[in-house]
């Protein structure tokens, strides 16, 4: 028995599995971001719907249709969570879908709703514990801006792609233009968060949903976010919904 487990994780795409969790890239802020997702599961999906105006699953479905080519291959979906994102995967006919996040608990209750066809690892961006070009297609959904080193995240993510590799981004936007990030801005700090207050109703403790606030101070502008795709990945193409307050991207990786 032993010796089988060694084989499969020599021969699985996989250096880090479910449990073991890296200790150097926590901060008493990343942390409370990670609590709060945790703390928002139940009510998660329906009131990220909500607070992006009924767009967070179309989008989601779109930068998924950018990866469909490669359904067949093995496909990251980085910073997973509760498994939104991986559900529309696996609906799509995605077949080796590995869900990458830092919190086990998000990760568990994924597993708990996706089929065999996913495979939850414990992780982060910044230290992708997976082989070189492991993966033909890698999305991330509300998670990117989460990150403590986005440069370095991105050098991660190309790292692990294949050549010709396809990487989708669905995220929070902070527009170029002065007056669409003022908007999108004072919707951030003060409607979203009165929204999501008034649709929560006491279901859950507090408004776990306030931590997008912080999150959101550290975006780039979306089109710094499109340079440094475009630099540590490959070419890309930029999508602005909502004025720029939500943003899509689709990228290919660059040949070497």
């Amino acid at each position: 028995m032993k010796g089988v487990g060694k084989r499969l994780f020599k021969d699985w795409i996989f250096k880090n599995p479910l449990g073991r969790r890296p200790s150097s890239h926590t901060t008493d802020e990343w942390k409370r971001i990670v609590e709060a997702v945790e703390s928002a599961v139940p009510l998660y999906e329906s009131i990220s719907e909500a607070i992006s105006f009924g767009l967070a699953g179309p989008l989601r479905r779109r930068a998924i249709g950018w990866l469909t080519i490669f359904k067949e291959g093995w496909t990251l979906d980085l910073g997973s969570g509760p498994g939104v994102s991986t559900r529309f995967l696996v609906s799509q006919g995605f077949q080796k879908v590995v869900g990458l996040d830092p919190s086990q608990r998000l990760l568990k209750f994924a597993k708990s709703s996706a089929d065999s066809g996913f495979h939850p690892v414990v992780g982060v961006a910044e230290s992708l514990p997976f082989r070189a070009e492991a993966f033909t297609s890698i999305l991330t959904c509300f998670a990117l801006r989460d990150v403590m080193d986005l440069s370095q995240s991105l050098l991660e993510i190309s790292r692990v792609s294949r050549q010709d590799g396809r990487f989708a981004i669905v995220d929070i936007g902070k527009p170029d233009g002065r007056f669409r990030s003022r908007l999108v801005s004072l919707y951030i700090r003060f409607g979203m968060p009165l929204l999501a207050r008034l649709l929560i109703r006491g279901r859950i403790p507090g408004n776990p949903f306030r931590m997008i606030i912080p999150t959101f101070e550290r975006l780039v502008t979306n089109e710094s976010l499109n340079v440094l795709v475009q630099r540590e990945f490959g070419p890309s193409r930029l999508q602005e919904p909502l004025l720029g307050g939500l943003v899509v991207l689709e990228a290919r990786r660059a040949g070497s």
